[in-house]
């Protein structure tokens, strides 16, 4: 008993060692409860609440094009549109075609910051306050240390994959504006737009400058609405730091230097009309008085896996990326393999650097290439699949048609006229369904079976996380046509308007 109390005064053993801390009220750590919420605890009684946000992606190695920034003359040296590529490290075995990552639901907040200070701190309302004047380096040696506690403490709440535990990081850049945008829960061309779809004003989503909203003051995480993916505050209220380092645009890229810290979201002292997802400032970790922080600045941590969790997992990497240049031509003339048997046949050093060169080339072409091939195939099947339900509906239409030209007297104007409309109905529903065959038909030709059958499940995922649920069915009725025109089956449209209806 000594020793212990000796050891709590010499500050080895934390004061609150062993004992139970009473749970924190939920309104402290997450005011807008929801079902699929990830409560991760804390020390002293708190908790971290975490969404799944799901990309739809195909494979272990699949990963998602996203176009990041935006058109604009005035912000291009920072924030000109240019590409990237998002993969979450969690797979789901039972959901096919997805991939994901978490992040937090709210800002960090100043209670969570100090759950790890000992003894621990009673928490109050202003506890509820984002945690800001941080720096960058404190917040990723926060996600470390709250890492490591909830291994040990928490192991059977964190998500896994592969058998290894999760861990908490700083978002990159990619995660944070793909989840702000709304991810796939939007449609694309909502997803480059300015901010997410806000249905009521900015001010009940977004805490900016001005007394209609945050008038120059911080504010409660959590008060006002989510985006899409049910994330609060992720404009505005504080600025949030990012994994990635600070670098300029340079047209359709990022450019070479990097500089400070990457601060994304704007705070509470941003005009309304700064207001923008695409929105990224440098942050310069010193000035002349020597290490720098922000009372607008503050961080929103992610969940994530590791890329290679397992020996397996690796083994299972190395052949998809031995995959990755695969081409769709006969073995004897895959360019790939010509050029490494074209290596292996010279003796000259050079020659074979050169060559080996080529053959690099020449993978990263067939791989963009495949990727292209992907991509298209998605909207292929999205185009077959909304089709069949327009003929599905189409059908309806017609027999509801033809059910009123029935009981009406023959022999009128209104008979003549109601003849005339089905007639024309009849004439549009046949060119859909020849349009249909067509799309069919183009898609059996130009995807391999392999293709279509993972695309399908990607798109699945694409149009179930924008809760486009009706169109499954329509995906598979599709994919059934393809697969028996690949199979040398005669199409029977009666057959087809069955499988649809």
């Amino acid at each position: 008993m000594f020793r212990t109390l000796l050891f709590i005064v010499m500050g080895l053993i934390p004061a609150t060692a062993g004992a139970a801390e009473a749970p924190w009220p939920e309104r402290v750590y997450n005011p807008q409860k929801a079902d699929d919420d990830l409560v991760l605890p804390m020390p002293c009684g708190g908790a971290m609440v975490f969404r799944r946000i799901e990309l739809p992606a195909d494979g272990l190695l699949g990963d998602r094009r996203i176009q990041l920034g935006r058109t604009d003359d005035a912000l291009g040296y920072a924030e000109n549109t240019r590409p990237d590529y998002i993969g979450g490290g969690f797979t789901d075995p039972e959901k096919k075609g997805t991939r994901a990552y978490y992040l937090g639901k709210y800002e960090v907040t100043q209670a969570q910051w100090a759950a790890f200070d000992t003894p621990c701190k009673a928490v109050t309302d202003e506890g509820r306050l984002p945690v800001v004047n941080i720096t960058w380096a404190e917040s990723v040696g926060f996600a470390e240390k709250y890492s490591a506690w909830a291994a040990v403490n928490a192991a059977k709440q964190l998500p896994t994959e592969d058998g290894a535990l999760a861990f908490l990081r700083l978002p990159t850049e990619a995660e944070w504006e793909y989840a702000v945008r709304g991810g796939a829960a939007v449609p694309d061309s909502v997803f480059i737009e300015t901010t997410f779809p806000m249905t009521e004003a900015p001010a009940r989503y977004v805490w900016y400058q001005g007394t209609d909203s945050a008038n120059n003051e911080l504010n409660v995480v959590g008060l006002l609405k989510p985006n899409p993916l049910d994330l609060y505050d992720m404009l505005g209220n504080v600025g949030e730091f990012v994994l990635d380092p600070f670098r300029l645009n340079k047209l359709s890229r990022l450019h070479g230097q990097a500089g400070g810290q990457t601060v994304k979201g704007g705070d509470y002292r941003t005009p309304l009309a700064d207001i923008r997802s695409a929105a990224r400032q440098e942050f310069v970790p010193i000035d002349k008085k020597g290490e720098r922080r922000s009372p607008t600045t503050g961080v929103r941590l992610a969940l994530v896996a590791a890329s290679l969790p397992s020996p397996q997992r690796l083994t299972a990497i190395r052949e998809a990326w031995n995959a990755l240049p695969a081409s769709a031509v006969a073995p004897q003339d895959d360019p790939v393999k010509e050029a490494e048997a074209l290596a292996q046949s010279v003796d000259d050093p050079a020659l074979k650097q050169r060559i080996a060169a080529l053959s690099a080339v020449i993978k990263v072409s067939i791989q963009t290439r495949n990727e292209q091939r992907d991509r298209a195939a998605v909207n292929a099947l999205r185009v077959g699949a909304y089709v069949a339900d327009k003929l599905a509906a189409d059908q309806r239409v017609l027999k509801a048609l033809q059910a009123i030209l029935e009981i009406t007297a023959k022999d009128t104007a209104e008979y003549k006229d109601r003849a005339d409309r089905l007639t024309t109905a009849e004439a549009a529903f046949e060119q859909n369904l020849d349009y249909y065959l067509d799309v069919t038909l183009g898609v059996e030709t130009d995807y391999p079976k392999a293709v279509v059958a993972s695309q399908a499940e990607v798109l699945k995922r694409d149009l179930e996380a924008k809760k486009i649920t009706s169109l499954e069915k329509r995906i598979d009725t599709f994919v059934k046509h393809v697969e028996q025109l690949r199979a040398g089956s005669a199409i029977d449209r009666s057959k087809v308007l069955a499988d649809i209806n």
